[in-house]
């Protein structure tokens, strides 16, 4: 797949990165099918671990309620260091669901069962309003999730992210349509992609060698629908904790804080 240019692309994104999800299973059932697109210094990056964690998850809140756009408010993911697996499983359980809130957990596993990470997702639950872009609920198989080629470019390459300024992890990126999620606005897993990569430009401007993010949390305030989107960073204390805080805003929208993120960098592999 080519970086999108004139013509109009719908980011069918779970189809692109080889995610599988089988949105009737108890507990919910995902797959991620790792290659070298999806990964950055030797794992697979955690936005896309956030992507299949967030489609698991929110897709028992979509079978519960169909009527309801489910959003990501909050995502916590703590990741091990292990090599590389042919597939990563997710289980996803319920914590708590609410009249408006979802609360789940979601267990990242090797074939093996060896487990590569743990994260927790918050979703908030806000009924369609007239105007809103259709739903589209699907049994298995997902025709979304199926059909589409792997991308074939890095995943930060694709997206189309530049670097401004190395030294304060200040990243940018258009808000071009194939980074909306269905509800026209910028996708959570590309959000926290944006914070990504605005951390590792951070660690391996100071640190002078390359490095990844290992653990995130994210808090998401509002919704990019304008652009560009970008990011700043700083050090939580000085770069020896590892501890990198990031704020993500849409420019377009008066510089509004979208959201914010706590990430924990390791030396790449």
């Amino acid at each position: 797949m080519a970086v999108p240019g004139s013509e109009p692309l719908t980011f069918t994104l779970p189809a692109q990165l080889g995610i599988y999800c089988d949105p009737n299973s108890r507990p919910g059932y995902g797959q991620l099918r790792v290659f070298a697109e999806q990964c950055h210094g030797g794992q697979v990056r955690p936005s896309v671990l956030m992507l299949i964690a967030d489609i698991t998850a929110g897709m028992i809140g979509e079978k519960e309620d169909p009527e309801c756009w489910h959003f990501t408010t909050d995502f916590q993911l703590r990741t091990a260091s292990v090599p590389l697996p042919d597939h990563i499983d997710v289980t996803a359980e319920v914590l708590r669901a609410g009249a408006t809130t979802l609360t789940c957990e979601c267990r990242l596993t090797t074939p093996g069962g060896a487990q590569v990470g743990y994260a927790q997702i918050g979703f908030g639950r806000f009924p369609q309003r007239p105007g809103d872009p259709a739903k589209h609920i699907h049994d298995p198989p997902r025709p979304d999730l199926t059909g589409l080629p792997d991308i074939d470019l890095p995943l930060a390459d694709l997206a189309g992210i530049e670097v401004i300024d190395a030294p304060t992890g200040h990243v940018e990126v258009e808000l071009a349509p194939h980074l909306l999620n269905p509800a026209g606005i910028m996708q959570g897993a590309m959000v926290a992609l944006v914070g990504e990569v605005g951390a590792e430009t951070l660690a391996e401007h100071e640190l002078g060698s390359p490095h990844a993010v290992a653990d995130m949390d994210i808090r998401y305030l509002l919704g990019g629908k304008i652009g560009p989107v970008y990011c700043t960073c700083r050090w939580m204390g000085d770069s020896s904790s590892g501890w990198v805080v990031a704020e993500i805003r849409d420019l377009g929208k008066g510089d509004r804080l979208m959201a914010t993120m706590m990430l924990r960098v390791r030396p790449t592999r």
